[in-house]
């Protein structure tokens, strides 16, 4: 009985530990303070911070990751989940985007169409439009969209403006009293292109008469090549 006593009194003592150690977590876990965890998926970190103070829990970035669909210094991910009961005092682990990776834009004008699309070609750069307008560079870049030096997201597409040759128009003069002399002066300041052919026709007047291909007073575009006969009496 004498040898019963000392595990009869470390018995007592380990329950008594026991249970003093269970309520003591038991009275710990009702002091403690539970709060929601907000949602800061999508805010910067700056917002993040403040919204997360405001509920008594702080923040840390575990890493930043590359993405194309979330904006820079935006939260992509956050631990533990929005709208979650959580401890008061809490750490929430957010990881941030480093935003989509940007292409630095070449400078383009003034170079052929060729050439700029093989520029492009090499910095996988795609052209989404290519506008065609009446300039004095044809068939040269003469504007970009966006402006060379600036950035581009990786996929998004560039916009070429592109000069053609400008499109003018005359008015056909009245060939009736000119020489062959003042029209075809004519037709070369205005660098009208025209094609002259002398006929001899003995049957009529020893006086020369023009005829064109357009006739006088039309309105035509400096493409056209002018046919004009010159005929010439016996």
């Amino acid at each position: 009985m004498r040898f019963l006593k000392p595990f009869f009194y470390m018995l007592i003592f380990l329950i008594v530990f026991l249970s003093s150690g269970y309520l003591t977590i038991n009275i710990l876990l009702k002091r403690q303070t539970n709060v929601i965890c907000p949602d800061v998926r999508g805010k910067t970190v700056e917002e993040a911070k403040r919204l997360l103070e405001k509920s008594g829990l702080s923040l840390i970035v575990s890493r930043y990751e590359r993405r194309n669909d979330v904006p820079l210094n935006h939260i992509t991910v956050q631990k533990p989940e929005a709208n979650i009961s959580t401890r008061l005092g809490r750490t929430v682990m957010v990881i941030v985007s480093e935003g989509p990776e940007l292409i630095p834009l070449p400078v383009l004008e003034g170079k052929s169409i060729a050439n700029a699309e093989e520029i492009l070609r090499e910095k996988n750069i795609q052209i989404s439009k290519i506008i065609y307008a009446p300039h004095q560079m044809a068939g040269k870049v003469i504007a970009q969209m966006p402006k060379g030096g600036e950035d581009v997201i990786k996929g998004k597409g560039i916009t070429l403006l592109v000069g053609t040759e400008e499109n003018k128009y005359y008015i056909m003069p009245e060939t009736k009293d000119m020489t062959t002399r003042d029209l075809t002066e004519e037709m070369n300041n205005k660098n009208i292109k025209y094609n002259l052919n002398y006929i001899l026709n003995e049957q009529i007047s020893a006086k020369i008469n023009i005829i064109a291909s357009i006739p006088p007073r039309t309105i035509f575009k400096n493409d056209k090549e002018i046919e004009i006969k010159v005929l010439t009496g016996g």
